[in-house]
C-alpha cells in the first residue's frame, strides 16, 4: 500500500478531474510512502510521524520585538480609551468651565476616571464622579418628564380631533335622515339641505323625492317651522366649516447641561464645583 504525503485538496481535485489517472499515478510513485501489506508496525510508524507533524504545526510560535510589543500596547490602550467630548470655556477669573453634551459623555468620563485638559490630567475623585452622575440623572429625568408631557398634549389633541370628526359625521347623517323625512312628508327644505342629502345617499334622496310627489298637497303646512330648521342647519354647517386649531403649545426642553468648574493652581487642575447650567 502506498500513501501520498503533502498533497493539498486542490492538487487532489486537479488530478481527479483529468481524463486519465496517469499524472496522479506518477505523483504517487514519486512522493508516496510504501507500507507493505499486512505490516502493522510500518503503518504505526507512519501514523506516529503524521501525529508529530500535526503537533509541531500546532505549537509554532512567533516572536515579537520589544518595539512591536510597545506599539501593540499603545494601540490596545487607545482602543480601550473611551471617546469623551466636552465643551471647555475659560472664565474671566481664570477658572475653566466644562460641560458635557450628553449623559453618555458623562458616563464615559466617570468610567475613565480622568479628563485631559490642555495636555494635563484632571483626576475625578469618587465624590466628583457621584456628583456628575447625580446631576446627569436629574437633567435626564427632567427632559424625559417634559417629553412625556408634550406627548400627552399631542395625544389629547388627536383625541379631540377624532371626537370632533365622529360628531360631525353623526350630525351629518342625522341631518340627512331628517331632510329625507321632511321631503317625504312634503315639507319645504333648503337647496343646501337637499344637496347635502343627495351627496350623503343618492338612493335615499331619490326615495324621498318620490314620496314627496305623493305628498305634494301637504307642502303648504308648517313653512315657518321648516325655514327655521333650515336656518339652524345652515348655522351648523357654518360652524363645521370654520377652521379648527388642534395645535398645541409645547413646553420647550431646557438646554441644561452638566457643567464643572475647574481651577488651575500651580499647574494642578482641581474640580471646584459640579452642577447644571445653560450653555453659553
Amino acid at each position: 500500500m502506498r500513501i501520498l504525503k503533502n498533497v493539498t485538496q486542490d492538487e487532489l481535485n486537479r488530478y481527479a478531474s483529468q481524463p486519465t489517472a496517469k499524472a496522479l499515478h506518477e505523483r504517487i510513485m514519486k512522493d508516496s510512502v510504501h507500507i507493505p501489506k499486512g505490516d502493522i508496525g510500518a503503518a504505526a510508524v507512519f501514523v506516529a510521524s503524521r501525529e508529530e507533524e500535526k503537533a509541531a504545526n500546532q505549537t509554532d510560535k512567533v516572536e515579537i520585538s520589544s518595539t512591536g510589543q510597545e506599539m501593540s500596547q499603545v494601540m490596545h490602550d487607545s482602543e480601550k480609551a473611551p471617546n469623551i467630548s466636552f465643551n471647555l470655556r475659560r472664565r474671566s477669573d481664570g477658572r475653566l468651565s466644562l460641560s458635557f453634551d450628553s449623559a453618555a459623555m458623562v458616563s464615559r468620563a466617570v468610567k475613565q476616571g480622568y479628563l485631559e485638559i490642555d495636555g494635563k490630567k484632571l483626576t475625578l475623585t469618587d465624590e466628583v464622579k457621584k456628583q456628575l452622575m447625580a446631576t446627569s440623572k436629574q437633567i435626564q429625568a427632567t427632559k424625559e418628564s417634559i417629553a412625556r408631557h408634550n406627548m400627552f398634549l399631542h395625544e389629547a389633541a388627536n383625541a379631540r380631533q377624532t371626537s370632533d370628526a365622529m360628531k360631525e359625521a353623526n350630525d351629518k347623517m342625522s341631518r340627512a335622515m331628517t331632510t329625507a323625512s321632511r321631503i317625504m312628508h312634503g315639507k319645504k327644505v333648503s337647496p343646501a339641505d337637499e344637496k347635502e342629502l343627495m351627496e350623503f345617499n343618492k338612493d335615499l334622496y331619490a326615495m324621498a323625492k318620490s314620496a314627496a310627489a305623493l305628498a305634494e298637497h301637504r307642502r303648504k303646512r308648517d313653512d315657518k317651522e321648516d325655514e327655521k330648521i333650515s336656518a339652524e342647519n345652515e348655522e351648523a354647517r357654518a360652524r363645521e366649516a370654520e377652521p379648527k386649531d388642534y395645535s398645541v403649545e409645547e413646553t420647550s426642553i431646557p438646554q441644561t447641561e452638566v457643567q464643572m468648574d475647574v481651577s488651575l493652581e500651580k499647574d494642578v487642575l482641581q474640580v471646584d464645583a459640579v452642577g447644571a447650567g445653560l450653555p453659553e
